[in-house]
């Protein structure tokens, strides 16, 4: 009787979890699902605009390859659709395409500047609201119609939306001058103490666009996707572009440096048509706000090594002089490339730099009485930068060849 009761209990608890399991009712097959690899937003008067960047998986398996051999299907398709509302506009889909929309695999958001300046408030209200959606997108500013670049193919690269992604994740890590935004950083730097935060630019170099695979079987294309300018936003609204080197500097004094390589004036002063060529191997930046009354100052004190790469001035390098000379040079450089930085960004009173951050740490209950007007208070800040720059290396040749080259004709 024993057994038998137990037998009986085991069965009604197998009988409850297989009531308590879902199933598959909401299950959607692979071959039912439109992946997108990168997706483009662009508000009009009458709502929103959105395009979608859609892998045709077939094309891919048929040997489309690198994308180096043209010919073939296009590994990508793009479509738009309009709403008043950006969930309105991706419903829409259905009237076109036969295939569900999958975001899980989305590579980049492209933003038009007409809905970055309207405020981005929607488009990140809409995409930390969807569990498929994923906050390590990369998010990137086009000045004119976003789809554009969806468009655009890559010569090395079958998917676009991954050629996006790998470009700016490679400019940022080996040049520092715009950096990699993802979707989280990008809520968290508008929403942070400064209320302010940056996003790379991407723009269409040449014409005509290439958006069929015969033209890459060319040896160069007619157009090319690029980088460009460093969009400034304060709280969720873009308000202007920083040129590039006004984005390094950005970079030097928010201690984003990892590597970046630029040209400085080796000559005389005055003579700005000899050029060496500086490529930073280690940077860092330390920002101290000290108080004087109602005053406040940031010290930014910047520190940099790196080797020399490229020397047009007939120079003995193994001269220690000659280094302590190069050394201050750079220096100024550097110096330029932040004063040009601080004077964009304090024209827009957007703290893009990290000064509220540094401000809230060092000073919690000063922090406090500023935070309310700290865009009057952050444009009124005295920035003093103190850098220092030592040269690692000169590379194998201790000379200039151009000093090589005057000594060959005493």
């Amino acid at each position: 009787m024993t057994r038998t009761i137990r037998k009986g209990m085991l069965a009604a608890a197998c009988l409850a979890v297989c009531l308590m399991l879902s199933g598959c009712w909401d299950r959607t097959e692979l071959n039912e699902l439109a992946i997108t690899s990168a997706t483009s937003f662009d508000k009009t008067d009458k709502g929103w605009t959105i395009s979608y960047q859609v892998i045709i998986p077939s094309a891919i398996s048929s040997g489309y390859g690198s994308g180096a051999s043209g010919g073939g299907s296009a590994p990508i398709t793009v479509y738009t659709t309009s709403g008043k509302t950006i969930r309105e506009a991706v419903s829409r889909s259905v009237l076109e395409s036969p295939r569900q929309l999958y975001f899980a695999h989305n590579r980049v958001l492209i933003v038009s500047e007409r809905a970055a300046r309207a405020g981005m408030n929607a488009i990140l209200d809409v995409y930390f609201r969807q569990p498929e959606a994923r906050e390590t997108v990369n998010i990137l500013i086009a000045e004119g119609d976003p789809s554009r670049m969806l468009r655009q193919l890559f010569a090395m690269q079958r998917i676009s939306g991954e050629g996006l992604q790998s470009l700016i994740a490679k400019e940022s890590r080996i040049d520092s001058m715009l950096p990699a935004v993802k979707v989280y950083e990008f809520a968290m730097s508008i929403v942070g103490d400064a209320r302010s935060g940056v996003l790379p630019e991407i723009y269409i170099g040449g014409s005509p666009d290439v958006n069929g695979t015969d033209q890459l079987s060319k040896t160069s294309l007619t157009a090319r996707l690029k980088l460009g300018r460093l969009a400034l936003f304060k709280a969720d609204q873009m308000v202007g572009w920083l040129n590039q080197r006004e984005a390094l500097g950005v970079s030097f004094i928010a201690d984003r440096i990892k590597f970046a390589t630029f040209a400085f004036p080796c000559g005389n002063r005055g003579q700005t048509e000899q050029l060496g060529t500086f490529r930073i191997t280690k940077s860092s930046t330390k920002l101290v706000p000290r108080r004087a009354g109602d005053r406040l100052t940031m010290d930014v004190r910047i520190r940099t090594e790196g080797a020399l790469e490229e020397m047009n001035c007939a120079l003995d390098l193994l001269d220690p002089s000659v280094l302590q000379q190069l050394e201050a040079r750079l220096k100024e450089e550097i110096e330029n490339f932040v004063d040009e930085a601080w004077e964009a960004v304090r024209t827009q009173k957007t703290d893009v730099l990290g000064f509220a951050d540094a401000v809230h740490r060092h000073d919690p209950k000063y922090w406090k009485k500023l935070k309310k007007n700290w865009d009057e208070q952050f444009a009124a800040i005295s920035m003093k930068t103190d850098v220092k720059v030592k040269i690692e290396r000169v590379g194998v040749s201790t000379k200039s060849f151009k000093k090589l080259e005057e000594q060959d004709t005493e």
